[in-house]
């Protein structure tokens, strides 16, 4: 996913938080990787640091429009189901980038849309 750099957050328990926007909104997350540059834009692959379970941390949303926010302390991801594997992985999209959460309990069906709420964003900068 691209992303731009708006602001270098400092550190926050050992990470280094970076507010960052996308074309689908704003968010903030851990960054990984060399010091990121403020307005510079990145390649980055999105994960969250824990599993994540259906019905508590990611919930069908009532829109149909993929988004990112700032809710407090967490970060909203609006997205839609892609596939679901057996082995408690499922694959999100948000426009044409993909990412894979580890998650727990009764999945969506493919092409719901959902909200993922996380304090645990994780940012990995791909080099592109």
């Amino acid at each position: 996913m691209k992303i731009k750099i708006i602001k270098n957050e400092g550190m926050y328990n050992g990470q280094k938080i970076v507010s960052f926007s996308t074309k689908f909104g704003r968010g903030k997350g851990s960054w990984n990787g060399e010091n990121p540059i403020e307005g510079r834009e990145y390649y980055v692959e999105l994960e969250i640091g824990n599993t994540v379970v259906w019905g508590e941390d990611v919930n069908k949303s009532d829109k149909n429009q993929y988004c990112i926010k700032n809710d407090g302390n967490s970060t909203i991801i609006v997205c839609e189901v892609e596939t679901f594997s057996e082995y408690g992985c499922c694959d999100f999209k948000i426009g044409s980038s993909i990412f894979t959460l580890e998650i727990d309990g009764e999945a969506y069906w493919k092409g719901t849309f959902v909200e993922i709420s996380t304090q645990n964003l994780i940012l990995y900068d791909i080099n592109l």
